[in-house]
């Protein structure tokens, strides 16, 4: 028996488990960063793939395979790696959301920057919330936790067995819905000063009117919401927290459903 005909039977199902894991790649918090180049992505997951395959190699694959059916299989496995992974990601968007609202307000506006982890560009509001939710993500073992949601679904959902019609739309329809709450969660402190300033301004300027109220108002404001911002940092990790974690325990819960 030759090494081929020893590797050969395990190609299929090694090729579903590689599509499987890869899909977290995608979107999912740090590990779809564009900064981490595509052969380093590569190999992690094929490294990843080497570590999960020997537990589920006894697994049977759902119907029998061909190069017609592959496909589509293939396609089925990537999905379920890639819902996981944007499903996680959209606490960790919605933070820079928030950021991005606030930098608006603030007239930070049209100072822009590229965000190199998204690929994207952001204020300078937006990028430090951003970096601030992805630590908490880490912090609270995020990774790790994906990488159990994936381990899980084999549990659940055997090789090329997963259909479009499993794919949790009404989940990332309602994580997309408490994302937009949490930005505005996170923001929320920051515009109330803010509004207070505007109004404060304002009966100021028609009270005063020998006052040049363009010369001081706008550092006052970036005083005014910087300070907030500050302050309202424990707040914002608590929400970032609370939501991620739902997010997750929503996947867990999907996949139990499956």
């Amino acid at each position: 028996m030759t090494i081929v005909d020893f590797i050969l039977p395990h190609v299929t199902s090694f090729s579903l488990v590689l599509a499987r894991i890869g899909g977290i790649f995608l979107f999912a918090p740090a590990l779809g960063s564009p900064i981490i180049p595509a052969r380093i992505k590569g190999l992690i997951v094929v490294a990843l793939t080497f570590v999960v395959y020997p537990s589920v190699a006894a697994t049977p694959i759902a119907g029998p395979v061909d190069l017609i059916s592959l496909a589509p299989m293939m396609l089925g496995e990537t999905l379920i790696g890639l819902s996981i992974g944007l499903i996680v990601a959209i606490p960790v968007m919605s933070v820079q959301m928030g950021g991005l609202l606030i930098g608006q307000q603030m007239g930070l506006g049209l100072g822009t920057v590229y965000n190199p982890a998204i690929d994207a560009d952001g204020d300078v509001i937006g990028q430090v919330l951003f970096y601030l939710a992805l630590a908490i993500f880490m912090a609270i073992g995020g990774l790790e936790l994906i990488h159990i949601a994936v381990m899980r679904t084999f549990e659940h959902v055997p090789l090329g067995a997963f259909t479009t019609g499993q794919a949790p739309l009404e989940l990332l329809t309602g994580v997309v819905a408490s994302g937009y709450a949490l930005a505005i969660r996170v923001a929320a402190p920051v515009l109330c000063i803010i509004m207070l300033e505007t109004i404060s301004t304002g009966v100021l300027m028609k009270t005063v009117p020998q006052l040049n109220v363009l010369t001081f108002g706008f550092p006052i404001k970036i005083i005014a919401a910087s300070t907030m911002l500050i302050a309202a940092l424990p707040f914002i990790d608590q929400a970032v927290r609370g939501e991620t974690i739902a997010v997750i325990d929503s996947v867990f819960l999907w996949i139990r459903g499956l």
